[in-house]
């Protein structure tokens, strides 16, 4: 049985709505990307290999222009 929380729905009701699903789109993105710009300040902290760090910056720059920001 898969019921949907009080959330699941409005969250489904909100969808409907272009506008929010465009921002709620975007918030996903720039999420991913915070996580992987912290990743990034860890390893520069840990003194990681530079060529990881670039790997990195490289895989972040792609990232960024895969969703065309």
């Amino acid at each position: 049985m898969n019921r949907k929380t009080k959330h699941d729905e409005y969250l489904e009701q909100q969808m409907q709505n272009p506008e929010f699903r465009a921002y709620y789109a975007l918030a996903r993105e720039k999420t991913r990307i915070e996580f992987m710009l912290e990743d990034l300040l860890e390893q520069l902290k840990k003194d990681t290999d530079k060529k990881i760090i670039i790997r990195n910056v490289r895989k972040i720059n792609n990232y960024i222009s895969k969703i065309a920001l």
